[in-house]
């Protein structure tokens, strides 16, 4: 038995190898559909690892960053409230750090720009630094256009019992009569920075009468209010609160009755006693004004032909004509009387027989 060497592996010789790349390149030479779609596939693949890289990150700058407030509730409870300087809270430029999986979603909110008041610990000018955060999720800012803002404070106080005063102009509807109007609550606690308060001397409420629906009954309407000073000049501030029994007002109750109204005219019969002097007599009885206008239930009214005075005037003896104030009647359901006084004239005159 004869032991014959193994034979080894045929290699690859260099001309196979060359003739392999040139068959390659003709067919990417001449074969323009293949290439795009080798193209294609080779940046989908690239892009789907990319995408899927949490490490890999891009720098990404933001325009016109909001800066946010927060713990304003916490300032107040320490007895201390910004008064100037949140109106103009400057927007920032801000660059981050952003994993590329997110680039294109991410947005300045995920970063909560913010300032924090509860580090505040005094009043006056307050320098406050602007705070961010940063996460694995959206990435890490590096850079900010500012990092701290200037807010001016002042002490937080309430004062109580501050006195309401309602101004009525206007008229209330033709027909109608409106007794006086009534606020409540008739006084307010105000809270908020002490340079403001101090100046505050009372919550004026202006109620319009004729913007009344012409209706009787109850009438209530809901109406701004505005805090003045001495000279009668508004003190306007979203810094103040207004409350009453610890509610939160906006808008103060006035409330107003309108009653109907009629004329009706004055009842004179019977309104003289006695008789003139001999050889005269009375030519006539008149009132001024001749009616009067009085309000009421409507059922009231509907009975109502006549009012009545409260004297009569005695001629008696008279030879001239006699000119008294006398006194009206207010019926028992009415609510007004135009005028509580009358002037009644008699006339007197000589018999036509009377030398």
């Amino acid at each position: 038995m004869t032991n014959k060497p193994t034979s080894p592996p045929e290699k690859i010789s260099a001309h196979g190898i060359r003739q392999v790349f040139i068959h390659l390149w003709r067919m990417l030479r001449y074969q323009w559909g293949l290439k795009l779609i080798s193209l294609l596939i080779a940046m989908v693949l690239w892009a789907g690892i990319i995408s899927q890289d949490s490490a890999l990150m891009r720098e990404k700058t933001f325009e016109d960053v909001e800066i946010n407030v927060t713990n304003a509730d916490v300032l107040q409870r320490s007895g201390l409230v910004v008064v100037g300087g949140l109106d103009t809270l400057p927007h920032l430029r801000m660059r981050a750090d952003v994993p590329q999986r997110i680039y294109n979603s991410v947005s300045a909110s995920n970063y909560n720009v913010r300032i924090d008041l509860s580090r505040i610990t005094g009043k006056g000018e307050q320098k406050v630094p602007i705070i961010y955060t940063s996460s694995t999720t959206y990435g890490t800012v590096t850079w900010l256009s500012g990092s701290e803002v200037t807010l001016q404070v002042d002490e937080y106080v309430t004062r109580r019992r501050i006195p309401v005063q309602l101004n009525t102009v206007g008229s209330v509807p033709a027909g109608f009569y409106g007794q006086t109007p009534t606020v409540d609550p008739t006084r307010v606690n105000i809270s908020g920075p002490r340079s403001l308060l101090e100046k505050v001397v009372r919550c004026v409420v202006t109620y319009d009468q004729s913007h009344a629906p012409a209706q009787a009954g109850v009438q209530y309407s809901a109406l701004p209010y505005t805090l003045v000073d001495a000279d009668n000049k508004a003190i306007g501030s979203q810094l103040i609160s207004v409350t009453s029994e610890s509610v939160l007002l906006d808008t103060l109750l006035v409330e107003q009755t309108l009653h109907p109204m009629k004329t009706v005219d004055i009842n004179l019969s019977g309104i003289t006693s006695g008789v003139p002097a001999p050889g005269y007599h009375v030519v006539s009885v008149t009132a001024d004004p001749t009616y009067v206008s009085v309000a009421g239930p409507q059922e009231f009214l509907r009975s109502l032909d006549f009012i009545d005075v409260d004297t009569v005037i005695s001629v008696a003896g008279v030879t001239e004509p006699l000119i008294r104030a006398v006194r009206v009647v207010k019926p028992t359901d009415a609510q007004y009387v135009s005028g509580e006084v009358i002037y009644v004239t008699v006339q007197v005159a000589k018999d036509a027989d009377t030398p």
